[in-house]
């Protein structure tokens, strides 16, 4: 925290008569009104709990309590700090079957405590002496940054704009294509982050709306924040990096492992080849693609299609075509020609949602997996593509051997090299 830099905390102590609590509600409102612009803390034990799911046990009727409780926070803009470790905080000690556990202890924060300290948390101890738990407030220590980028497609229209792209893409990079690509696009970033800090002057009601965002945004990122996680053997870790590691090695588990090779019977495939195409369509597939065969495949994407993992929208590239299209073209050439991908570029952001209709990349589309750069061919050869967009959501079974002996059943041509085919199955 800056030298002369204010903040409140007030430590509280609930009385434990539902009428006599209402005092403690009243007076935090009050004091909300004196905190409205200075980061303000408020904890300790409330003798209320919030939810049925904080208390375990035999108990009277709570519902008035809990409603009173809830509001009073409400009233006084207060929301909750993130915690770790022991749910309830209170026990009665009693070993009979009256024992009682409850949340009574607790630390509560108001928005500007959130935008000055956005990774503080407490953490709930184990009671020791007490049959209250100990709550330990850990400040503002987790390392930020500046989040993922994505290219804003006003900045398309600015004056700027080309010139900043000329100023980056004139840059002379040692390596590959694809390499040179991903390097200059690394360095626009910074430029085009600062443009859109540097918008100029809002309107009051815009920089109004803005602040509810920003509140909401917070608010948003406090409540995704994961504090302590459990392990396939029970065990709680608390530390960030555990935390991290974790993570990872679930869905390693889950998404990876030793790929098998099936042996398969190539008449139970037949059935399903509805189409196999001749030796003509199959010469057709081998032809290599052209430069405008890229540039059409890149201007075909709509603006407003997700975008990939580098953050870079279709309507960039087709803004600043004049100026990025030929190494880009070289560099969607150069993949068609040897079959691989910098990892820079293949990449997946994995995320848990519901299943839906298949969102396009640029960065999938631009390495030929976007319908746009097969209809040509599917207009001049309509039996070399007969499956839809739909198709390429099946699911994702480890069974290569039997996608490639598919390939093969269906007419593919035998000289397609083992990059290809693996580029399509990727």
């Amino acid at each position: 925290m800056a030298d002369n830099e204010s903040v409140i905390i007030t430590v509280v102590y609930g009385a434990s008569e539902v009428i006599d609590r209402r005092n403690l509600w009243t007076a935090l409102e009050t004091l909300s009104q004196q905190c409205s612009d200075i980061p303000w803390m408020v904890g300790g034990d409330f003798n209320a709990v919030r939810d049925l799911n904080e208390v375990c046990g035999i108990s009277g009727d709570i519902r008035m309590a809990t409603e009173e409780f809830n509001a009073g926070i409400l009233e006084a803009g207060l929301i909750p700090l993130p915690m770790q470790g022991e749910w309830f905080t209170w026990h009665n000690c009693s070993t009979s079957m009256r024992s009682l556990w409850k949340r009574l202890d607790r630390i509560l924060i108001n928005d500007r405590w959130l935008a000055r300290f956005p990774s503080a948390y407490y953490h709930s101890l184990t009671p020791r002496t007490s049959d209250h738990s100990p709550l330990v407030l850990h400040g503002d220590i987790q390392q930020h940054n500046g989040g993922m980028f994505r290219f804003d497609n006003y900045l398309a229209h600015s004056p700027e704009f080309i010139h900043n792209v000329q100023n980056i893409w004139h840059h002379e990079i040692v390596g590959i294509p694809m390499y040179a690509v991903t390097r200059k696009l690394k360095a626009l970033k910074p430029v085009f982050r600062l443009q859109r800090r540097n918008k100029g002057d809002l309107t009051m009601n815009v920089q109004l709306a803005k602040g509810f965002l920003d509140e909401a945004q917070q608010l948003r990122r406090v409540r995704r924040r994961i504090l302590q996680i459990n392990d396939e053997n029970g065990f709680t870790h608390t530390d960030l990096g555990e935390i991290a590691h974790e993570f990872v090695s679930y869905y390693q588990n889950l998404l990876g492992g030793t790929r098998r090779r099936l042996s398969v019977d190539i008449r139970y495939l037949r059935p399903w080849a509805r189409h196999c195409i001749t030796d003509e369509e199959a010469n057709q597939l081998l032809l290599p693609l052209s430069g405008d065969d890229v540039k059409q495949g890149v201007f075909d994407i709509a603006d407003d299609k997700a975008p990939g993992p580098d953050g870079y929208s279709s309507r960039f590239f087709k803004a600043a075509w004049l100026v990025v299209g030929e190494e880009v073209t070289r560099a969607v050439l150069d993949f068609f020609s040897n079959g691989k991908l910098l990892k820079q570029i293949n990449s997946t952001i994995l995320a848990l949602i519901p299943k839906r209709e298949l969102v396009c990349t640029r960065a999938g589309a631009i390495h030929g997996k976007h319908p746009c750069l097969i209809k040509e061919r599917k207009v001049s050869y309509p039996g070399a593509c007969p499956c839809d967009v739909e198709s390429f959501a099946l699911s994702r079974i480890d069974l290569d051997s039997v996608n490639i002996l598919f390939l093969e059943t269906t007419g593919v041509h035998q000289s397609w090299s083992n990059s290809w085919k693996a580029s399509l199955l990727d």
